[in-house]
């Protein structure tokens, strides 16, 4: 009898493990999907590497950066819908290091789910929505689920909220 307790409750903690390690958002085979794209300014060319590889560390490895000739990229940055908080908070941290900060949000609806977009200057300024930095340490609060970071960028950037469709 004990065995058989022992048994069962070695395979519901593996099932629970593996369930989590292979369908939770944010797994590695979620963040295959992942698409960045960065602009920098052109003498952050040498930290190009170091921001690479905090995307490989989450299993992302669509990245395309580009640098800009003159000047320095608009302090923006847009996070998908279907992107997972903890790497939303990453993306968040890293404008701020290698961007001059973040100052303005894009809106979800103009981006894929699974994009990332840091610096991006291909929409007009009507587009980016200013962000106060209160606002900003808000999103990078490491309590939020995936689901509250969502609600707060969306409430962040004036957009609906989602809704189901039948």
């Amino acid at each position: 009898m004990t065995r058989k307790i022992i048994v069962a409750a070695i395979t519901l903690t593996l099932f629970i493990v593996f369930s989590r390690t292979v369908f939770a958002e944010g797994s590695p085979d979620q963040n295959k999907k992942i698409f960045v794209e960065i602009f920098l300014a052109k003498e952050r060319k040498e930290d190009l590497p170091v921001i690479k590889k905090k995307f490989v560390d989450y299993g992302i490895d669509r990245i395309n950066a580009q640098f800009f000739r003159v000047g320095t990229p608009p302090p923006n940055i847009a996070i998908g819908s279907k992107i997972p908080a903890e790497i939303a908070r990453m993306v968040i941290d890293l404008a701020i290091q290698y961007n001059h900060g973040v100052t303005h949000l894009l809106p979800q609806f103009r981006f894929f789910p699974h994009q990332i977009s840091i610096g991006t200057s291909a929409f007009d300024e009507l587009v980016p929505v200013a962000i106060r930095p209160e606002d900003l340490e808000r999103l990078k609060d490491p309590t939020l689920s995936d689901a509250q970071f969502r609600t707060l960028y969306r409430q962040l950037t004036r957009e609906k909220p989602y809704e189901k469709q039948p």
